[in-house]
């Protein structure tokens, strides 16, 4: 097993122990509304949140700021829509929408759970309910993974509705590459005891974090890491329910669209950090390979974080995919001299 694969394990693993665990520095939900002037808040106080209800029952927690070409951004498991924060600096040209995947940040889950294809009907819902075309959408992590599983499982609304796509620090299969029926019968059983005695977890939640709970969390950002988007990310890490992820868990760890995206007609592009250790780039070159024309950029010294590490890479990144939706599709409402 290569060191970046042992190392997501650990990561995983880690992570799994700290959302059990709960705490980082006392409430992890109230410590994210005290961030004070910083990027999450600022983006919250400026942008128009919009509650859909998902089909299924849930409620989909959506951030919209901007005017022009309409971008989508899903963010990776454990996190939340705020951590976009960095390429909202495009709402002075872009409609910039980031979405809260099921059961993280202010989204619910609906009767489907907080699974990769009910994300991905979310995505359908969203692009609907505003209406969008030639929509560039990018997805983070887990969000890239959402992704794959909207471009094979909804062509019709890819065609009417996307430009272009997106994939940053993701995987279009099992980033761990251990056997799914090792770990997704044990990641299932594990949340539904954790639904089914939400006292216990609740208990356990109340245990003080270790400090390998804490390296986990930094051993996700690449060579140069601000402490504030470590604590940003450690933050939204800890607010998510263990059951939550115990239940994302074996839909993750069944994903594998690879064959299915050569299918994917429209201009695509992969972006990775050359230090992840979650997903490594291996997976994204595997990913890119799969797609026709899709384009890949690994950042050097960048981790899997790339918003937050490198956020003038991964704008450039959105931008590059805004111009390559808007050359593409005829039908896109903006043009390229509109969006500067």
């Amino acid at each position: 097993m290569k060191i970046g694969t042992l190392a997501a394990g650990i990561a995983l693993g880690f992570g799994v122990e700290r959302l059990t665990l709960r705490k980082l520095r006392g409430s992890a939900a109230d410590d994210l509304e005290q961030l004070g002037e910083t990027g999450p808040e600022m983006l919250l106080a400026e942008a128009t949140q919009h509650r859909l209800t998902s089909h299924d029952g849930g409620e989909i927690n959506v951030i919209e700021a901007g005017e022009g070409h309409p971008v989508v951004l899903l963010h990776g498991v454990t996190l939340r829509a705020t951590v976009w924060h960095h390429q909202f600096e495009l709402a002075d040209r872009y409609r910039i929408f980031a979405v809260d995947l099921r059961a993280h940040g202010d989204s619910v889950a609906g009767t489907d759970g907080p699974t990769l294809p009910a994300n991905a009907r979310d995505l359908v819902t969203i692009l609907e309910h505003f209406d969008l075309t030639s929509a560039t959408i990018v997805g983070h992590s887990m969000g890239g993974m959402v992704l794959g599983r909207f471009l094979v499982d909804h062509p019709k609304i890819v065609s009417d509705r996307v430009g272009s796509a997106g994939f940053v620090s993701s995987a279009g299969r099992n980033p761990a590459r251990v056997p799914t029926g090792l770990l997704a019968p044990l990641a299932g059983r594990l949340g539904k005891l954790a639904r089914s005695r939400p006292a216990l977890a609740a208990r356990i939640a109340k245990i003080p974090p270790s400090d390998l709970g804490e390296i986990a969390v930094r051993s996700t950002f690449g060579l140069a890491a601000h402490p504030d988007d470590v604590r940003e990310t450690a933050l939204a890490f800890e607010a998510l329910p263990p059951e939550e992820l115990l239940t994302i868990a074996p839909s993750i760890f069944d994903h594998d669209v690879l064959e299915r995206l050569q299918f994917v007609d429209l201009p695509v592009g992969v972006t990775v950090g050359s230090r992840d250790l979650v997903t490594e780039p291996e997976e994204s070159e595997l990913l890119a390979a799969s797609i026709t024309g899709a384009t890949l950029e690994v950042l050097p010294d960048a981790g899997h974080q790339l918003m937050l590490e490198r956020p003038d890479g991964v704008n450039d990144f959105i931008v590059d995919l805004v111009e390559r939706a808007q050359a593409d599709d005829p039908r896109d409402p903006t043009d390229a001299a509109g969006a500067d």
